[in-house]
């Protein structure tokens, strides 16, 4: 018996590539998808906050497209930086035309010292703002870099370290940069540079098709919450009163807690597992009677003034997600894990930043809003995390614990990474050799989606 906690994206794509292996899913939810959901606000639909696919395996690309065929519109980005006053387009690094002539000259003379080596040394695991000043040089990571990132992670940015971030940053070329600072805007740089999103329905569409094969294979378990393990007898307790014996134990639930959950293991894995840390965000969604609040996609905000650090607009990525004439927005804003902030203070905050940012105007009606705290919301890298987790994995591995997605595995994640974590998984535990082609599990059924 192999038991998967948590009805996420990583858990349903590990059900459906078992190929019928006894297994049960539990979830505590009600539904499917974890942050992958989408939500219905009056006559709105929400995700939990920008959830945009970006596939690029092959295996992936086909098993998303089994399920959901024809589902996706394939969509390029739109997307921007507020700083001094204007809108630059996305990637700040290769896009500073338009900004203050000053700020254009310390952005491209930092990057060049960069590129030629008369930055600092980077060295051979440098922490986050070390990695931005010597990858981007000083003018680049002060106006973008740095306080856009000491928004998001609420940290020194010297206790951040970098070896999350190399693969998500595009580096463009001196060249690249001097053409940016000239007007002629830099497109197609980044992995973000085109995504998927549904046609209707919101990203949720995706966890339900997947919910849909996986429940025809092994009915899932909702609203069952796994309140214990234990390692040495191999049994999981549930908020239901179960208790399941397992051979595997796949889990998704946030690291911290579930070790936190788990008697029988060495004293070590308490100990390496305690101090792991995270954000929280909150996230205002706002429905707009007026269309079109914003031509882009999402906006950053790195400055100060401003109390959140992104602003998306489903709306702009389908017509389907909100009523003709209007305009959808998530606004995005970080809190440590123990803040409790007045939230209605702090949504007041963040409409008054929207007023100031001219996306919200005097006469707008607010037509549907909510907030919600995503907890956590993204994983620290710190010094701690890089210390524990190469050991703290190899514990929790040899008890038949085997930890995926970005909270089960405390990573930084995506979409389609958590997918290909449970395809990988699977074969794992399956016996399969690594590098074998894979068989796709049959998906008969599935792909309606429940939105």
């Amino acid at each position: 018996m192999i038991v998967i906690i948590g009805a996420g994206l990583a858990g349903l794509s590990t059900a459906l590539h078992l190929r019928g292996r006894e297994h049960v899913i539990l979830e505590r939810e009600a539904d499917a998808g974890g942050l992958c959901r989408s939500r219905r606000i009056g006559d709105f639909i929400f995700d939990y906050t920008g959830h945009l696919l970006h596939l690029r395996d092959p295996e992936i690309v086909e098993f998303v497209d089994r399920m959901l065929p024809a589902a996706f519109a394939q969509i390029e980005r739109r997307a921007a930086i507020r700083s001094h006053g204007v809108l630059v387009p996305y990637p700040f690094q290769a896009n500073t035309y338009g900004l203050p002539p000053q700020v254009v000259f310390e952005c491209v003379y930092g990057l060049s010292q960069a590129q030629h080596g008369t930055a600092a040394d980077l060295g051979d695991d440098p922490d986050f703002h070390d990695w931005a000043l010597a990858t981007f040089g000083e003018g680049i990571a002060r106006h973008f870099m740095l306080p856009y990132n000491a928004k998001m992670w609420l940290r020194d940015l010297h206790d951040v370290t970098a070896d999350w971030v190399s693969w998500a940053v595009p580096r463009p070329t001196l060249q690249e940069v001097l053409r940016g600072a000239l007007g002629l805007t830099n497109r197609g740089l980044g992995y973000n540079a085109s995504f998927r999103y549904p046609r209707d329905g919101g990203i949720g569409i995706l966890p339900a098709a997947l919910a849909e094969g996986a429940d025809m294979l092994e009915p899932i378990r909702f609203e069952s919450d796994v309140i214990a393990v234990d390692a040495a007898r191999r049994t999981v307790k549930t908020s239901r009163g179960e208790n399941i014996t397992y051979d595997a134990l796949v889990t998704t639930a946030p690291l911290p807690a579930l070790v936190a959950r788990t008697s029988g293991l060495p004293d070590e894995a308490y100990r390496l597992a305690q101090p792991l840390d995270w954000v929280d965000v909150y996230c205002l969604n706002l429905g707009i009677a007026r269309p079109h609040a914003t031509d882009q996609h999402w906006i950053y905000f790195p400055e100060a003034e401003f109390p959140f650090y992104r602003v998306g607009a489903p709306s702009e990525f389908s017509t389907a997600v909100a009523p003709e004439g209007a305009t959808s927005l998530y606004v995005e804003t970080a809190v440590r894990r123990d803040a409790q902030p007045d939230e209605a203070a702090l949504a007041g905050r963040m409409k008054e930043g929207l007023a100031r940012a001219g996306i919200l105007r005097d006469r707008d009606e607010i037509v549907a809003e909510e907030m919600i705290r995503l907890s956590p919301a993204y994983v620290l890298f710190d010094r701690l995390r890089q210390a524990a987790m190469p050991s703290l994995l190899g514990m929790l591995r040899e008890q038949g614990i085997h930890p995926i997605g970005r909270f089960g595995a405390w990573t930084y994640s995506y979409m389609e990474a958590a997918m290909k974590d449970g395809a990988r998984t699977a074969r794992m535990l399956l016996g399969e050799p690594e590098g074998q082609a894979p068989v796709l599990p049959p998906v008969q059924g599935a792909g309606r989606g429940k939105g």
